[in-house]
């Protein structure tokens, strides 16, 4: 980045920001006048919602946007304190903000299984054995390392900083380009984190759909994951064959060979074993139960005790390491808390049935097959903001119009899935992709556009092609 793009960020942010303020003070002013003159709010009722995907765009802070359309809310509904006091209490059991609660309780099982090196040793394990000595190997053990941990942890970002430092030295011993193990670590953790059981995306896609979790990996989750890896790990060789050479990592990075390679010590080994077994064996049980989502509140807990015993820790220590886990998603759990009440809100407006009593006739003319993927572009190019919040908003505005279709749960949780996570890949730079850029120390941008877009291609083919099948 050039000392001229340092100074001008700050300009654009402001920029944004002066526009999101006006967009604000306009969306109050409108809503004071509908709430004043409308005997019914109709589609008015979508305004907080058209507020709040115009805020993220603007690069708002999503908790700040999320309560931002809110207030709209509760203007254009004239609700009263004690209304509003009784929908954010009701919020605290709401769907989504028990998803909120689960990614915390996900982070902090994330923090016990590294401060207890379970997830390190999770990684060496299995980088031995695949093998390290060939790229080709590498290249399999490393990818393969990321969907595991991530689809354990439930988190691409927390999961693969775990797992950077350690196959960089091994990528780097056989000359491994940056942009090429960044391309690995973004489509190998997206694969973990579209088929782990107890990831953020699958309990919630999975819970709005209303199917089991055998039921989403087979019809959407698994299906995604494959073209993604296989496509991430082409596009990983082909960004290697043309930065070779040019992008290679330093001495310095060369010399934590021996501590990626290290042997782990007895309490590790036992701690990783507790870890991956635990979440393995309660994952059977789950699907033997047919548990639903809020089942993983249970596996968090029960496999950061194990792990965290396992792995010698104090319960002391052990409870300060989960809350310090947790913690770091915080302002996550805030957001969902504060989206449930918008949904509530857009609900009783009427917006819905205006909505439905609308575009149903069209809709029914055209079929399922056009609805699905309309469904998918919406959520991959309409609506931003963090992806459960994707997936519950696009829930609740479309499903009323795609039951009377004749759209199956596991067809809408395919079309859910992918407008909720093909912006991942692109079709514009987002912070998953700059984040694993970072993580693997690149600043390719280019060429991890075109990793984001081979794979977002591919999997666009694929929701075309599973629409016409479920």
């Amino acid at each position: 980045m050039t000392s001229s793009q340092i100074v001008a960020d700050p300009e654009r942010v402001s920029r944004k920001q002066t526009v999101a303020l006006g967009l604000l003070v306009v969306a109050l002013v409108t809503a004071v006048i509908v709430n004043v003159v409308a005997d019914e709010l109709g589609w008015w009722g979508l305004l907080p919602v058209a507020v709040y995907a115009v805020l993220v765009v603007l690069e708002l802070n999503v908790v700040l946007a999320t309560g931002a359309a809110v207030v709209v809310g509760i203007v254009l509904t004239g609700a009263g304190p004690l209304e509003i006091g009784t929908m954010m209490s009701e919020s605290l059991g709401s769907f989504i903000a028990t998803i909120g609660l689960i990614i915390m309780l996900g982070a902090g099982l994330g923090r016990v299984a590294s401060d207890t090196g379970a997830a390190q040793t999770l990684v060496r394990v299995l980088l031995h054995r695949v093998g390290i000595d060939s790229p080709l190997r590498i290249q399999i053990g490393i990818m393969l390392a990321s969907t595991v941990l991530v689809g354990a942890l439930g988190t691409l970002a927390g999961a693969n900083a775990i797992l950077a430092p350690i196959v960089i030295p091994v990528a780097a011993a056989v000359a491994r380009s940056r942009t090429s193990v960044a391309a690995m670590l973004h489509a190998g953790g997206a694969a973990g984190l579209i088929t782990g059981p107890f990831t953020p995306p699958v309990v919630t896609i999975s819970g709005a759909a209303e199917i089991s979790y055998t039921q989403y990996l087979f019809s959407a989750g698994l299906p995604m994951a494959v073209v993604t890896w296989v496509t991430g790990f082409l596009m990983a060789r082909f960004i290697q064959r043309r930065t070779a050479g040019t992008e290679q990592y330093s001495e310095l990075e060369l010399s934590g060979l021996d501590t990626a390679t290290a042997e782990p010590t007895r309490r590790e080994k036992r701690a990783a074993g507790a870890f991956i077994g635990t979440i393995v064996a309660l994952a059977v049980v789950g699907v033997i139960l047919e548990a639903g989502f809020a089942y993983a509140i249970i596996v968090m807990i029960v496999t950061s005790i194990v792990t965290a015993l396992a792995g010698g820790m104090r319960p002391t220590d052990a409870l300060t390491s989960f809350y310090n886990g947790a913690a770091q998603l915080l302002w996550l759990f805030f957001l969902f808390w504060l989206f449930n009440p918008l949904l509530v809100m857009m609900e009783e407006s009427g917006a819905y049935d205006a909505m439905l009593e609308t575009l149903q006739p069209t809709l029914e003319s055209l079929g399922a097959w056009p609805f699905l993927m309309l469904a998918l572009v919406i959520g991959w190019i309409g609506v931003a903001g963090a992806a459960v919040a994707q997936v519950v908003l696009i829930d609740e505005l479309l499903w009323p119009l795609a039951a009377p279709l004749g759209v199956t749960p596991v067809a809408w949780s395919a079309a859910l899935l992918g407008g909720s996570q093909i912006d991942w890949f692109g079709p514009f730079p987002n912070a998953d992709m700059i984040g694993q850029m970072g993580l693997a120390r690149s600043s390719n941008l280019r060429m991890m556009l075109f990793n984001g877009w081979a794979i977002m291609g591919a999997n666009l083919v694929l929701f075309a092609l599973l629409f016409t099948v479920l």
